[in-house]
């Protein structure tokens, strides 16, 4: 009988991770200008818009998640390596079928990407700090620094017909691992998000590049016991004032955290 009762206590005691599928797509738009040449200096400005569906809802356009506006400084005075400062503004919005509340995010980050080349391709390694300011949902302020490393490569397809619409197309995959270090009482687990995304990417003319491509990520939430895998489609389309033969999208922050 105390072999039966135990055996029926263990079976009705709850798994120690559940997890939850949300639909979501990712769309950017990215302006770049020099800022001061003879420096080495450049800016850029991102706009994203991010979408998603719920646990029930399979449409990953229907809800809007979030709204950031990234401004950026960039150096690339150093051979294969820049670095980056910049500033993000992240409006929120409430997702009642998926347990998001209205939140406004600020971000203040450090980033640096090393790229080597490879004979038909390039790799490229990049790692962020960046410090997180909002309210929690009992309208706690927050203060969480988050560091992120990003691993990928790039595959240079060939152009077999010059007269083409796209240019200087490629393939190209990373793996990104995101760790907080936020205090206990609001999230006791230091790891974050697991995000992976492969895409493709070509220009449209010398000035504009495009991607399309998919993204997969799994994020554990501050109850420390939910994940959530985010799925779905991602889209970006970068303007540069100064012409470029090749954009690879390194530095592309797709994402539904």
């Amino acid at each position: 009988m105390l072999f039966f009762a135990s055996s029926g206590a263990f079976a009705q005691s709850p798994p120690p991770y559940t997890f939850g599928f949300i639909p979501a797509s990712i769309g950017e738009t990215d302006f770049s200008f020099p800022l001061i040449k003879k420096w080495h200096l450049d800016g850029e400005v991102d706009l994203q818009i991010v979408t998603q569906g719920s646990y029930d809802t399979g449409n990953p356009f229907a809800y809007a998640q979030r709204f950031v506006v990234r401004p950026w400084i960039s150096y690339s005075g150093f051979k294969n390596m820049k670095l980056w400062l910049g500033y993000a503004r992240n409006k929120k919005y409430e997702i009642k079928e998926a347990g998001n509340y209205e939140t406004l995010e600020r971000r203040l980050i450090i980033m640096g990407s090393f790229s080597e080349k490879l004979p038909k391709g390039s790799l490229f390694q990049q790692v962020r700090f960046e410090t997180k300011f909002f309210d929690d949902r009992q309208g706690i302020a927050r203060v969480v620094p988050r560091i992120r490393a990003r691993v990928g490569v790039n595959h240079f397809l060939r152009q077999n017909n010059p007269q083409a619409f796209l240019k200087s197309p490629n393939i190209s995959y990373y793996m990104e691992l995101m760790l907080k270090f936020a205090d206990k009482d609001y999230a006791p687990n230091k790891f974050d998000i697991l995000r992976q995304s492969i895409y493709y990417s070509a220009g449209i003319t010398k000035n504009i590049h495009a991607l399309a491509g998919v993204i997969a990520q799994m994020q554990l939430r501050t109850n420390g016991t939910q994940f959530d895998i985010y799925y779905g489609p991602i889209f970006s389309l970068r303007y540069s004032f100064t012409p470029k033969a090749r954009e690879t999208f390194d530095n592309v922050d797709g994402g539904g955290d």
